[in-house]
């Protein structure tokens, strides 16, 4: 995130500090954090170049694409997910050039069990 974040006005985080039960079965839990932000000018700031960018310092760090661009390809919107086997955590990259925010990262780990 720091590649990036100097280049970027109205960002917000949202931290992976609680535990979420949505998705998981009983007796499990998740987190998840959130990321958005638009860059101050998109235009010399690609969005999607960004995403790539990203996903490049996360390869090095021992996570794999399992869905990429070509497979949600759409004009001025770039997807790429993620994931860290080993970790257990999952990585979406989103960038756009038309809407706001120009860039959303979310991550989430895998269910685990629950203290407590």
């Amino acid at each position: 995130m720091s590649l990036i974040e100097s280049d970027l006005t109205g960002l917000t985080k949202e931290r992976a500090d609680q535990d979420r039960t949505t998705s998981c079965s009983t007796g499990q839990s998740q987190r998840y954090f959130v990321a958005k932000g638009n860059f101050a000018d998109p235009a010399r700031q690609d969005p999607l170049s960004r995403i790539a960018l990203l996903k490049g310092k996360l390869d090095t760090m021992g996570y794999r694409e399992v869905v990429d661009e070509l497979d949600l390809s759409e004009d001025d919107l770039g997807v790429t997910v993620v994931v860290n086997d080993k970790a257990k955590l999952t990585f979406v990259l989103l960038g756009r050039l038309s809407d706001t925010p120009n860039l959303v990262i979310v991550g989430k780990t895998e269910c685990y069990p629950r203290n407590g």
